[in-house]
């Protein structure tokens, strides 16, 4: 049974604020990012929204803070490889569900240039009633799909990270052949160094598991998968032209890996995809004098760039920079692989100088031209958005 539609109003009036100042970082209508998620979802209802132990407001933040960190990624291979949105002729979003993307995509492209897939024909429905782009309902089976377009984009979120062998190959096979000359292929999968804890890598390169979040695909066809990239590297290999390819770690949310394909007649040389820094509030002291300590943590996630300041916003007023204060090795338990240590991160506000009820919003601005926001309310811990990983709310002392 589906859960019911979650409209906008549904979440509370602090949260809503928070999501509004992020979106408008990135010139994103709210109205029509923020349609109400249908209860048929299941990457919101079966994933995300029992993830954070169905708080309506925290899932709700985490779904537009993640859905903008996949728009950056998407964003930096349109300007890096074609100059531009202005330049697109037409994109493909593969396994695009309910639309996740088509939210911030339709707001930079005419409806008619935006193609979506997906296994579910209830979703493609949704989604041409919803933002009025070209729908194409997808199959089990890969040869089953009898889309003849091509795209300068296409693009597959999520969807190899749940392939098996061979039908990992098979799927591959048939979304670049969707790729126009001159596009590229982009799609993420689980790195095996994600695999689960006490498990062993399977020698062919790709470990399968029958678990997933659907309640309806079948576990033979849509599971769990973990891959090195030699595994990748050669089904790539196996594309007609042997195309080349780019690998960026942790470019396509915080666990999964991005792998960028030339279509026909295109070069990656120079294609850079940086990952948005992340970061949270952990703990909100007060002190003898009044004033309140907020600490917490950063972690730039993209090698070669570092987390350069952290901006302290309240009220949209600029309070100033607080510069990392030691490296938090602990953090990495929740980060495999990473390219870089996290950092710790300390700042006070002063009672007298805040009021109850104020946006405090930390931007953690990093060298690779990307900067992650996090926020909350003055005094905590009333309302404030959870420490990337956790589950739990803010600690506070004294407040």
């Amino acid at each position: 049974m589906a859960d019911e539609d979650l409209p906008f109003d549904a979440v509370s009036p602090t949260y809503r604020r928070f999501i509004l100042d992020n979106l408008s970082h990135y010139g994103i209508d709210p109205e029509r990012f923020w349609r109400p998620l249908p209860g048929a979802d299941e990457m919101f209802f079966k994933a995300l929204l029992p993830n954070y132990e169905r708080d309506v407001d925290i899932a709700a933040f985490k779904f537009t803070e993640s859905t903008l960190r996949f728009f950056d990624t998407y964003r930096q291979i349109v300007d890096q490889v074609f100059g531009g949105f202005s330049n697109l002729s037409s994109v493909m979003d593969f396994a695009s569900g309910y639309g996740r993307l088509t939210r911030l995509l339709e707001q930079r492209l005419r409806p008619e240039q935006i193609w979506v897939s997906d296994i579910y024909a209830d979703a493609m429905a949704w989604q041409a009633n919803a933002f009025g782009v070209n729908t194409v309902v997808s199959a089990p089976d890969p040869d089953a799909v009898t889309h003849a377009g091509t795209h300068d984009i296409v693009f597959v979120g999520s969807l190899f990270s749940h392939l098996p062998s061979g039908l990992f190959e098979r799927w591959l096979q048939r979304l670049y052949a969707m790729v126009a000359p001159g596009g590229v292929l982009a799609f993420s999968v689980h790195d095996v160094g994600f695999l689960p804890a006490g498990e062993t890598p399977d020698p062919s390169g790709l470990s399968f598991y029958r678990t997933s979040e659907s309640g309806s695909l079948d576990y033979d066809i849509y599971g769990m998968s973990y891959v090195t990239e030699a595994y990748v590297a050669a089904a790539v290999a196996g594309l007609p032209g042997a195309p080349t390819y780019r690998r960026f770690g942790k470019g396509a949310y915080e666990n999964q890996d991005l792998y960028v394909v030339a279509g026909p007649g295109r070069s990656l040389d120079g294609l850079r995809v940086a990952s948005t820094p992340m970061g949270g509030f952990e703990t909100a002291t007060a002190l003898t004098n009044g004033d309140v300590e907020f600490a917490g943590w950063a972690h730039e996630r993209t090698a070669g760039a570092r987390i350069e300041r952290l901006r302290v916003w309240v009220d949209g007023v600029d309070r100033g920079v607080v510069e990392p204060s030691s490296e938090r090795p602990d953090v990495l338990r929740h980060f495999p692989d990473a390219a870089n240590t996290p950092v710790g991160w300390v700042f006070r506000l002063a009672r007298e100088r805040t009021p109850a009820g104020a946006l405090v919003r930390v931007d953690l601005e990093s060298g690779s031209g990307l900067t992650g926001r996090l926020y909350a309310e003055f005094p905590p811990p009333t309302a404030i958005t959870y420490s990337g990983w956790s589950r739990r709310p803010l600690k506070g002392g004294g407040l």
